[in-house]
């Protein structure tokens, strides 16, 4: 069967998508809900590091995929949905049928991470804001570029017309 990644930057809506792809009956996780899956590590030496989201220094850390619990998740007889921006997310591209990125113009962005279940500070809102730059990211390895600037359950459904047409 086939799996799709749905990743963006931090607060494009990954997680609301995952959420109605799974009310929908879908097999869809976000990797950062599940014990295991992804962790906080030193860069330099893949150490495990504590999670504080606002104390993070993140030119020394990564958010990180784990190898066997994500490909636990991909063993699947059914079509996997997994939502997740990771640091080396690119690592696994290959294994992804799909790539999907979810793309909202930076005034949307910055409304998102005010109300966003993080608690993002403005100092963060600030840093993610400036990091334009890796949405492109996505989309030159290959991603499908995804407006969420509108109703989850249409951007669900647009999603899902891509799948089914392809």
């Amino acid at each position: 069967m086939s799996k799709y990644l749905i990743t963006g930057r931090q607060g494009t809506g990954k997680t609301s998508v995952i959420r109605e792809l799974q009310r929908r009956g879908y097999t869809a996780y976000n990797t950062d809900e599940i014990a295991g899956v992804t962790r906080l590590e030193e860069t330099a030496t893949g150490k495990p590091l504590a999670l504080k989201h606002n104390e993070v220094n993140w030119d020394l850390a990564s958010w990180n995929w784990q190898k066997e619990p994500l490909e636990a998740l991909l063993n699947s007889d059914e079509d996997v949905y997994i939502g997740a921006v990771t640091s080396n997310q690119a690592n696994y591209y290959s294994q992804f049928d799909q790539i999907f990125a979810l793309i909202v113009p930076p005034e949307t962005l910055a409304r998102y991470l005010t109300s966003h279940e993080h608690g993002y500070d403005n100092t963060a809102i600030e840093r993610i804001l400036a990091h334009q730059h890796r949405q492109q990211k996505f989309l030159d390895a290959g991603a499908l570029a995804i407006s969420n600037d509108r109703s989850v359950s249409d951007t669900v459904d647009e999603i899902l017309s891509y799948v089914a047409n392809s």
